[in-house]
């Protein structure tokens, strides 16, 4: 994993651009195995979604392959980007498919989240002849995919008939993170019930999870078999008990001086003039913008390393570049790295200060890292 002070050059992009993304895999597969371990050995599914939350969805499904009990995602785009990269292993469409696209799911051999009562009935006819594994997601609470416990009931002839491919139930909770455990208990119980419903009606679930990495990290997984991993498999966590198992931030962002210029007291930088050097200064641009996900709003707030210090970024970010103001002493030349996003929990320019200093949460910042930034992978 990249350091501020030992960073090895950085390689062009085909237009001339250095900026890169470390992954270090090695921090992954121990973080998949400390949250197994804390799961009490729980099925992992470990959630790849949004190009495994900005960190590389193929080269982390082949780093947890034989690791976790399988892979979840959101779409068919995504689970056809792992099956043609190689991925045999169990794959989990967390949003859903429309019926029509049954029969692509059966070739891959996906699992299908059944999300909404409108899609059973197309479900029930076209399963017979493209068989296609089924979960039956539970709204207990967070409002957006599964059927409500209502819905559930109206539904049991048709779910009677589909049961043949229905393996598992699911739900998922919407305040996981919250110190007060009130609505979480309530979801619980609702999930408890609605599966109950399930098996008086004779369908019988064999794989039922409801927790997510918060609920995993806050002991929030009574009666579930397995459980869905996903920020915390990379090391980033909103709850304090993530720190405590000694989960490793897994990525770091890298970008390359640009040019260096020394500047006089008095001279603006970026667009709106939003900053003014009180002293003489040294301002290297770097080859990173919001365009490649950088957010905009971090320009006068966030700092970066270079060579075990760290140094503000100055002015408003712009599309392909950002700007840092040193002391004329520092010694910074064009093509020197500096780290936009430390992989250290505790750097000020670490992800998840970053997300605080923002208002926002660590999974946004990484999953907004766009695909134009290569990537390393660090074993």
């Amino acid at each position: 994993m990249v350091s501020d002070q030992v960073l090895t050059p950085l390689v062009p992009q085909p237009e001339g651009r250095a900026l890169r993304a470390e992954v270090d895999l090695g921090r992954i597969q121990r973080n998949a195995d400390r949250l197994k371990r804390a799961s009490g050995g729980k099925g992992l599914w470990a959630v790849l979604k949004a190009n495994a939350y900005g960190h590389g969805s193929l080269p982390v499904a082949r780093a947890l392959t034989g690791l976790v009990h399988g892979f979840a995602i959101s779409s068919l785009e995504e689970a056809m980007e792992l099956r043609d990269g190689g991925i045999t292993a169990e794959i989990l469409v967390l949003g859903g498919l429309r019926a029509e696209a049954l029969p692509r799911a059966s070739v891959l051999g996906l699992t299908v989240a059944i999300v909404g009562p409108e899609s059973l009935d197309a479900y029930g006819r076209i399963l017979p002849d493209h068989p296609v594994k089924l979960q039956l997601k539970v709204d207990t609470g967070m409002g957006r995919f599964g059927l409500l416990p209502s819905e559930l009931s109206e539904c049991l002839p048709t779910l009677r008939r589909l049961a043949p491919w229905i393996g598992g139930a699911m739900a998922h909770f919407a305040t996981a993170d919250d110190p007060d455990r009130g609505f979480a208990d309530r979801q619980r119980a609702t999930f408890e019930g609605s599966l109950q419903v399930l098996t008086d009606a004779g369908i019988q679930v064999t794989e039922r999870h409801h927790g997510n990495s918060d609920a995993l990290l806050r002991g929030l997984l009574a009666g579930d078999t397995h459980v869905r991993p996903g920020l915390a498999l990379y090391g980033l966590t909103c709850v304090p008990e993530g720190r405590a198992l000694g989960l490793e931030p897994a990525l770091s962002l890298v970008a390359e001086v640009v040019r260096v210029k020394d500047v006089p007291a008095g001279t603006t930088v970026g667009y709106g003039r939003t900053f003014v050097a009180p002293h003489p200064l040294r301002i290297a641009t770097l080859a990173c913008g919001y365009a490649d996900g950088y957010r905009r709003d971090l320009g006068n707030r966030a700092v970066v390393g270079h060579r075990g210090r760290t140094f503000p970024v100055v002015g408003r970010v712009s599309m392909d570049y950002l700007t840092v103001a040193l002391p004329r002493e520092v010694e910074v030349d064009p093509g020197d790295p500096m780290v936009l996003f430390s992989p250290e929990a505790e750097a000020p320019h670490s992800i998840e200060r970053l997300a605080l200093a923002l208002g926002t949460i660590p999974y946004e910042l990484t999953c907004g890292l766009h695909r134009r930034i290569s990537r390393r992978y660090l074993s």
